[in-house]
């Protein structure tokens, strides 16, 4: 009996039918019976990605019918890794995108794909994520940093073994040659001995191009466009409408953006001679991009791409200094992220691997799942937080997923009291200790409290924030105390809250005391 009736016989007495997801239909029941059958992929196990170490094997068998007329190829892009149902090889560290192809000799085809995650192994050279570096023009110098990098002597960039000018621990010089064809290609990085070892993917193109390709900004705000051989820009469309340009120079365009409501828009760049210019987005050249539109701030404080496992963190002590500077309780702190585990994916911002917002660690950290639907998760810092960022140790720990930009949006306004509140020496406002409560767990160093008031004597009218009739801001008290001056035409009042602050909030109840003025709202920013 024939390989073809054994699968056609034992399907009948089985009742077998295969329900399976693919781009030609793989769901349909059928029998195998002649080189002129569509093919099928009988697998109903693939997942949609897969992690293994550069040191281990990739294993898979793949099930086809009609088995005798159909062959199976493996690619990465346009790239083919195997021929053959059964793989049983070792990849460089890097990711890569397989399709899996099943073709009949008739010309018929089938296929699957997933993602497949390569981890370098410790002490392997490895290259960092700099996409500058990783955008390369024909014929230039190139620089690549990263971590044991002394041995390597040359690079190999679509087939062609390229010699390393020079090489120390943390970074490689090379000549990339001047007819090296645009693409995009696998680097692979080569020692001494001759052993490779993944580099990741760079990108080879010599035109001017815009080297991002998501951008975010408020509504009348400026965007700062960054690329190579920008000279020529000369206007910036988003949604159509044409911002007005601040600067041009070969390195960046920087632009105001009109009028816009809140959304996500088309963004062009076009030079003098009418070129739409191509951007580079997660290491491809694209010919369009998108901008996010906002009506609050959001500060880019990271941007990149960094594979976050537990044994892969990210850390950046500069950006805990900068959150430091600039940070406030109730702020937001996103993490915009992709999803790359199958099975799970969580994590957080931490300070030495205790989460930002309430310092817990392991099973109490408030890591947060994310989905393969998710593209960012939020964390509202709090006073704990700005504790633990004296520390200076800022990561993004957990598991599953591709951190691809950090960013900060500042408190918006918050209402805390409202009503009408008549002022006088004998009638401070006095707080029942929920609001104390809440400034205690949300406010910190840096947030503003504002009174909302209106001025009613003719004579005088001042007073301040306090707590147990010292001014929030300094603790002072009588002739020492922070109390400010309030005019017919003000109405709001500001304190910018201090540690000192703190200290009082965790000994007393919030106060508004002083003479001459109505309370009207008390809100913190």
């Amino acid at each position: 009996m024939t390989i073809k009736n054994m699968i056609k016989a034992g399907l009948m007495c089985c009742g077998f039918a295969v329900a399976l997801t693919s781009c030609s239909n793989d769901t349909e029941a059928f029998y195998t019976v002649s080189e002129d059958d569509a093919p099928r992929i009988l697998n109903d196990d693939l997942k949609s990605s897969y992690d293994i170490s550069r040191d281990e094997n990739f294993t898979m068998k793949i099930l086809v019918t009609p088995v005798e007329y159909t062959t199976v190829r493996w690619y990465d892009g346009d790239v083919l890794l195997y021929e053959g149902n059964n793989i049983d090889r070792t990849f460089e560290a890097g990711s890569y995108k397989v399709k899996i192809v099943a073709t009949t000799v008739n010309g018929k085809e089938t296929y699957r794909s997933f993602n497949l995650t390569v981890k370098a192994v410790e002490g392997d050279p490895v290259v960092g994520n700099d996409a500058e570096a990783r955008l390369q023009s024909p014929g230039d110098a190139v620089a690549m940093s990263g971590t044991n990098l002394s041995n390597i002597r040359k690079v190999r960039i679509n087939g062609r073994e390229i010699d390393v000018l020079s090489a120390t621990s943390t970074s490689i010089q090379y000549q990339l040659p001047a007819d090296m064809p645009e693409g995009q290609y696998r680097i692979s990085l080569i020692d001494e001995t001759g052993q490779s070892f993944g580099g990741g993917m760079v990108t080879v193109y010599g035109e001017a191009i815009v080297t991002k390709g998501d951008f975010m900004g408020q509504s009348e705000g400026t965007v700062t466009i960054p690329g190579r051989k920008l000279g020529d820009v000369q206007s910036v469309t988003v949604n159509g409408l044409e911002c007005s340009i601040v600067s041009v120079s070969d390195e960046e365009v920087v632009v105001t953006l009109p009028v816009l409501e809140e959304g996500v828009y088309d963004i062009k760049v076009i030079t003098t001679s009418g070129v739409a210019l191509k951007f580079l987005q997660d290491g491809a050249v694209v010919d369009n991009a998108t901008i996010k539109v906002s009506t609050i701030a959001e500060e880019i404080l990271w941007e990149g791409s960094h594979s976050v496992d537990w044994e892969t963190i990210f850390e950046d002590n500069a950006l805990a200094l900068k959150l430091k500077e600039i940070a406030k309780p109730r702020a937001i702190l996103r993490l915009y992220v992709k999803r790359t585990d199958s099975e799970y994916a969580k994590g957080c911002p931490a300070v030495n691997w205790a989460d930002i917002v309430k310092g817990g660690r392991d099973g109490s950290r408030g890591d947060k799942d994310i989905t393969f639907e998710d593209t960012y998760v939020d964390f509202k810092l709090t006073a704990k937080s700005m504790e633990l960022l004296e520390e200076n140790n800022f990561q993004v720990v957990g598991h599953g997923f591709d951190l691809k930009k950090i960013t900060l949006i500042q408190p918006s306004e918050e209402e805390l009291w409202s009503g009408s509140h008549a002022v006088d020496w004998d009638t401070a406002w006095n707080d029942d200790g929920s609001i104390t409560e809440q400034l205690k767990q949300t406010a910190g160093p840096g947030s503003i409290l504002r009174l909302y008031v209106k001025r009613t004597d003719s004579e005088y009218a001042m007073g301040c924030a306090a707590v147990d009739w010292a001014d929030i801001v300094k603790g002072g008290r009588d002739g020492s105390r922070g109390d400010v001056q309030i005019s017919f035409e003000d109405t709001e009042v500001e304190f910018k809250l201090t540690k000192k602050s703190m200290e009082l909030l965790n000994s007393g109840k919030l106060q508004v005391v002083g003479h001459g003025f109505d309370l009207q709202k008390i809100t913190i920013e």
